[in-house]
């Protein structure tokens, strides 16, 4: 059987935008040679043998049926409800395989409780969409003893086992590159301030986004001022973006050109709606994430949103439960497996957005 070395990263390219049509790409590495998934570009394909994360199969279960416990941040929050619904669909198709789901609400004590009771329920593997850093270690702890396997959103990383990400440096620069061009030409010779959503308490993990952001920010604009560059700590929770930006804001001459990206849809949302209700002229905002919240505001204002960078929410529960059944049949797996996402607008076909 093939294996792959756990320091090994791959990269699930869920879509790639040219003239407005979405591809989906998945691409996974064992040894051997190369073949796309089915719907795959396959110049896009790396040198080894693909892994159909995206799409588990029955092929999974080598065993009757299989307990997989689940502990979520959050029961609402658009894309938490996207991935959730992924990764309960996804089992139900394969028929082996059982999520048995709890909520956290944010609070890591909780967490770390919903998660004992999930080991003492008999569960063979974990899938952890917990987002606070601090409370990783006890749960990487609580799992490594009980000999679970697991598998983390990252959210916040979980010591040990693998993860499902963004990319986030990355993806959060491409997405600040694209706003910074529409920027310059909607407001040609102007330096704008950026006002960058940030969210500390989930760790290094998500605090990159912020920092990818403003890199993307400085590549467009070399020249912006160090205080035209200001992070707001949103905390991942719209209300706090709004108070917070709001306050930030104060501090922005009334007739400057404002960008604005954050961490996720919500973050944003709050960070725009502040905008509002401080009557900044000249704003543009960028969504990250593309949950139902984030491509619903793209459609709505296309004047001051210039588009989501779209993680295909709904897509990585498939890959999370690919990856956890992998791992309870004794199949190693990458350690990082990054979500790279493309930037999507108001005239992209799918999101049908009215003219």
């Amino acid at each position: 059987m093939s294996r792959v070395a756990e320091n090994r990263t791959q990269r699930l390219n869920v879509g790639a935008l040219a003239m407005t049509v979405m591809t989906v790409i998945v691409v996974a590495m064992t040894a051997g040679g190369a073949v796309a998934a089915p719907t795959a570009d396959n110049t896009r394909a790396r040198a080894a043998q693909p892994q159909d994360l995206e799409h588990p199969t029955k092929a999974l279960c080598k065993k009757a049926s299989y307990k997989i416990g689940y502990d979520v941040f959050s029961s609402n929050q658009p894309f938490a409800v996207s991935l959730t619904n992924g990764l309960v669909d996804a089992a139900k198709r394969i028929g082996c395989a059982q999520i048995v789901k709890t909520v956290d609400n944010l609070n890591g004590p909780v967490a770390v409780g919903n998660l004992k009771t999930l080991l003492n329920e008999g569960i063979d593997g974990f899938v952890d969409f917990q987002v606070l850093a601090n409370y990783q270690p006890a749960m990487s702890k609580i799992l490594k003893a009980a000999k679970i396997p697991a598998v983390t959103v990252v959210g916040a990383t979980l010591p040990g086992f693998p993860q499902v990400g963004l990319a986030p440096f990355e993806t959060e620069k491409n997405a600040a590159i694209y706003m910074a061009k529409q920027a310059k030409k909607r407001f040609p010779g102007q330096i704008p301030y950026f006002l960058g959503g940030a969210e500390p308490t989930s760790g290094p993990a998500v605090l990159a986004r912020y920092k990818g952001a403003v890199a993307g920010i400085k590549e467009v604009y070399p020249s912006i001022p160090s205080n035209h560059i200001i992070e707001v700590k949103t905390e991942g929770v719209a209300t706090t973006a709004y108070n917070t930006t709001l306050s930030a804001l104060s501090a922005v001459p009334a007739n400057a050109v404002v960008l604005m990206q954050a961490v996720n849809d919500e973050d944003l949302g709050g960070m725009y709606k502040a905008a509002q209700a401080r009557h900044v002229a000249n704003y543009l905002v960028n969504s990250f994430g593309g949950d139902s919240y984030g491509l619903s505001q793209v459609c709505a204002d296309p004047k001051h949103y210039v588009g989501a960078w779209y993680l295909n929410p709904a897509g990585w529960g498939p890959v999370l439960l690919s990856l956890i059944m992998n791992q309870m049949n004794g199949v190693k797996v990458p350690h990082n497996t990054d979500i790279a996402g493309f930037e999507v607008t108001h005239s992209t076909p799918f999101l049908h957005c009215k003219k």
